[in-house]
């Protein structure tokens, strides 16, 4: 359970910040988003020790969403600069991406967003190869975190207070094993066809 500590450790060191803590908080979530691989369910339950439920969940939104839109800008202008990416927006599921509607584009960010199996840089940076224009991919993420975003919150915050929110924590939990199941059982007929 050492990762309780991590929350309660990340908590603090909000709170040492004082008046700036939710700018502290929306930084490191951009980092996080940028380097595309760390799991932001600390900061969230951090979040929502700090500023409450409510409050911790609209600080995580907005730092995971402005993290994700400087990873896709980040990594689209490296695509621009490197011949290697360049050619991997040739591909085909690129293609087929590129020639979809507007409307599934978005439907597609938004339920690579709901996913608890993929990493949110996966979907950065695959996103970034596409041709989806910011604001379509601003908008798609912001609705895709929310799910995972309130999912987050709750648990990090619950498994902190566990005395409190036992009940709460075991439909959480429940209901998020349901998605993962459901997610992971759907990839696995994929790869049987």
């Amino acid at each position: 359970m050492d990762w309780i500590t991590n929350v309660e450790a990340i908590a603090e060191w909000l709170r040492s910040w004082g008046v700036i803590a939710i700018a502290g908080s929306i930084l490191l979530n951009v980092v996080i988003s940028i380097t595309g691989v760390l799991p932001s369910i600390f900061l969230s339950g951090a979040n929502a020790i700090v500023f409450g439920l409510m409050g911790g969940f609209l600080v995580s939104l907005v730092g995971e969403v402005t993290g994700a839109v400087l990873a896709f800008q980040l990594y689209r202008w490296g695509v621009g600069k490197s011949r290697k990416l360049r050619k991997w927006s040739e591909s085909n599921w690129v293609q087929r991406v590129n020639q979809a509607s507007r409307l599934k584009q978005m439907a597609g960010i938004v339920l690579l967003r709901v996913n608890p199996l993929l990493p949110s840089g996966f979907v950065n940076f695959g996103a970034s190869l596409t041709r989806i224009s910011l604001l379509d991919f601003l908008l798609a993420t912001l609705i895709g975190k929310i799910p995972s975003l309130v999912f987050e919150t709750f648990v990090g915050h619950d498994i902190v207070f566990l005395s409190e929110n036992k009940s709460r924590l075991a439909v959480s939990l429940i209901l998020g094993s349901l998605v993962f199941l459901i997610f992971w059982s759907r990839r696995k007929k994929e790869e049987h066809f």
